[in-house]
């Protein structure tokens, strides 16, 4: 045992790395390429995270290797158009500006009023449905002799309202992620 000492767990862990097969070129790009989306989409949710100061995207993505640059500019793009949303539109322009900034193709104008306008028809059509359901509901509740002005039939855990609900959501999420397809590049 004279002559032999203890390891330390970095040379026990270098020791594994040098046992480690060394990666090919592809496996390089793959690896490059995976590293450059978690940038990216980093980059995108720190803008998102920034929505009352101005956040330089731009300048974060020049920070990165050019080779990167590209894979970290779609990722953001792709994160930032999934954040795109029918029922909380009060952060769309900030995510639409961000989109904006990262793909000049793109009006944030003309984007945001379309996503506006099938907002608004997903809007009225949920409306229109669960006054419908309301009022059926209220028949049957009447028919079983419960009425008067203050009964008001309780629709959001009812199978009938969330069933409605779901295929209005279903339509109009559709329609949102054409949208989404149409702010990214090809």
């Amino acid at each position: 045992m004279e002559g032999h000492r203890v390891k330390t767990a970095f040379e026990l862990a270098m020791d594994k790395v040098a046992e480690m097969p060394k990666l090919n070129a592809e496996e390089i790009r793959e690896e490059l390429k995976k590293e450059s989306f978690a940038k990216g989409e980093a980059i995108a949710r720190n803008y998102l995270r920034s929505i009352h100061r101005k956040l330089d995207i731009h300048g974060q993505l020049s920070a990165l290797d050019p080779q990167q640059k590209a894979f970290a500019q779609k990722s953001a793009l792709k994160c930032l158009s999934q954040e795109l949303s029918l029922t909380h539109p009060e952060t769309n322009r900030h995510t639409l500006d961000g989109i904006a900034i990262l793909n000049p193709d793109i009006s944030a104008e003309s984007a945001l009023k379309q996503l506006n306008h099938i907002i608004d028809r997903f809007q009225k059509e949920l409306t229109i449905a669960y006054a419908a359901i309301e009022k059926s509901e209220g028949g049957r509740l009447k028919r079983e002799g419960i009425s008067g002005s203050a009964v008001k039939p309780n629709l959001k855990t009812l199978s009938v309202w969330l069933t409605k609900k779901a295929e209005v959501a279903a339509t109009h999420t559709g329609k949102l992620y054409e949208l989404q397809q149409t702010l990214l590049p090809d």
